[in-house]
């Protein structure tokens, strides 16, 4: 059960079985307060998981030669990003009038921490804003399954395109991604040189968003990564190295609501609900990273795996076929 909660908290095609729904409420469950800190940590591995897996080979397809292939992450969550340390709001009736006051919390659950219920430490006529605070999804690593077809052009360039859409009880995710790969053995400025190694330049640059049961998009974010590749065919065995550099955007925008007693209207003991605009920018603390790994060819089949040196480290396995 937490592997299928972590495929679709982590934008899974395989896992669209509802949960996705249960993320987007959580969200919106939380004050621009404690916003950052819990969702922090799904910035961070959706940057991290989302830049995996790009180009498996330095080596460029033939004009029109293609390969396509089903990519599976495997993304550790960090201990320490399974928690943190917030403050919460709370309001209470003080002459007909309200008083707001902060409450200091510690070892709270981000999205991938324990799922602990949480109440606020209030007392008397005190209402907690949240109310409650959201637990998180209990996951310590995250898979991640994405198709991709790469196609070759002329002079060496080659094309990436991944797209995953899935619905689910009136909310749709979106994936999408497009990347360029120039080999540059088949540059024709660098082609007399006879370089005996394959070396590969590669950019992309991917969206997606989360969409919330009135299929408004809560969520949306950019992607845009860079990537050095090195790799030698050596019979069937083809290692590769690479390095890049990558930033991860999120802006969230949606409208929390919590209740407060109705002071507008002079009935303090009935609560009055208040919608707030919670508008936030996010970037993913994961920047740099360092590839190692290996692709076996059998034929037009191949099977390739790599390791991502990131501050979310991850494993990468491809299965595909190719046709150059």
């Amino acid at each position: 059960m937490k592997y299928l909660a972590c495929l679709l908290i982590i934008f899974s095609l395989l896992s669209a079985n509802g949960l996705e729904d249960y993320l987007a409420d959580r969200i919106e469950n939380v004050n621009e307060e404690l916003l950052q800190s819990y969702i922090q940590p799904l910035v961070n591995a959706f940057g991290t998981g989302i830049s995996t897996g790009l180009f498996q080979s330095a080596y460029s397809h033939d004009f029109l030669g293609f390969d396509i292939g089903l990519r599976l992450m495997s993304i550790h969550i960090p201990e320490a990003s399974r928690y943190f340390d917030g403050i919460a709001l709370a309001c209470s009736l003080a002459m007909d009038s309200l008083v707001y006051y902060e409450i200091p919390l510690e070892n709270l659950s981000t999205v991938f921490g324990p799922e602990q219920e949480i109440d606020l430490p209030i007392s008397g006529n005190s209402i907690g804003i949240p109310t409650n605070i959201p637990t998180g999804f209990d996951i310590s690593s995250a898979p991640l399954l994405v198709p991709q077809i790469n196609v070759g052009l002329v002079f060496g360039t080659e094309l990436a395109i991944r797209y995953v859409p899935f619905t689910f009880e009136g909310s749709r995710m979106n994936f999408f991604g497009i990347g360029v790969k120039q080999e540059l053995n088949k540059f024709p400025l660098f082609k007399p040189i006879g370089i005996p190694i394959a070396i590969a330049i590669g950019a992309a640059y991917q969206r997606f968003n989360i969409e919330n049961r009135d299929r408004k998009a809560i969520a949306n974010t950019s992607t845009w990564n860079l990537q050095v590749l090195v790799s030698k065919r050596l019979g069937p065995l083809e290692p590769v190295i690479g390095v890049g550099i990558e930033n991860t955007r999120a802006y969230f925008n949606y409208v929390f609501e919590y209740e407060i007693p109705d002071t507008i209207n002079n009935i303090p003991a009935e609560l009055i609900t208040v919608e707030q605009e919670v508008t936030l920018h996010l970037e993913s603390q994961s920047r740099y990273r360092s590839i190692v790994g290996c692709t076996l060819h059998l034929g037009h089949l191949y099977f390739h795996y790599d390791y991502n040196f990131t501050p979310y480290s991850t494993h990468n396995a491809i299965v595909g076929f190719s046709f150059r």
